[in-house]
């Protein structure tokens, strides 16, 4: 007689994934746009290992400065302890004209800012 039991087995990578906050190092994209008009903006920052990658964007929006922060994810139970620069894209567009001051954290009460002016 054979007996087969199914079993729910969580992966180990499960137990291996945390989110932090990554420090922008370098802000690159265009700084004006038209009404409308979607730019790319390229976001370099730091992870502490090799596990790490963007994972999110959280922005507070106050008047027409953006204020981020940039969510690293790690994900992997082993990973060198390397610290290497990321890259990622964030789309920028507006409905109405004016300057946008975009500030990214790089470390507690510091930022880089980005100006883009929408006509």
């Amino acid at each position: 007689m054979i007996l087969l039991l199914g079993c729910n087995k969580k992966h180990d990578n499960e137990k291996c994934l945390s989110y932090t906050k990554a420090p922008v190092t370098k802000i690159e994209g265009a700084v004006s746009a038209l009404v409308n008009q979607e730019v790319d903006l390229t976001v370099s920052f730091g992870c502490f290992s090799e596990c790490g990658q963007f994972g999110n964007f959280e922005e507070i929006i106050t008047g027409n400065t953006i204020t981020f922060d940039v969510n690293a994810k790690y994900e992997g139970c082993i990973c060198t302890a390397d610290a290497p620069t990321r890259q990622t894209l964030y789309k920028f567009k507006r409905s109405q004209p004016g300057t946008y001051e975009l500030k990214f954290l790089v470390s507690t009460n510091n930022y880089l800012t980005h100006t883009i002016t929408v006509q």
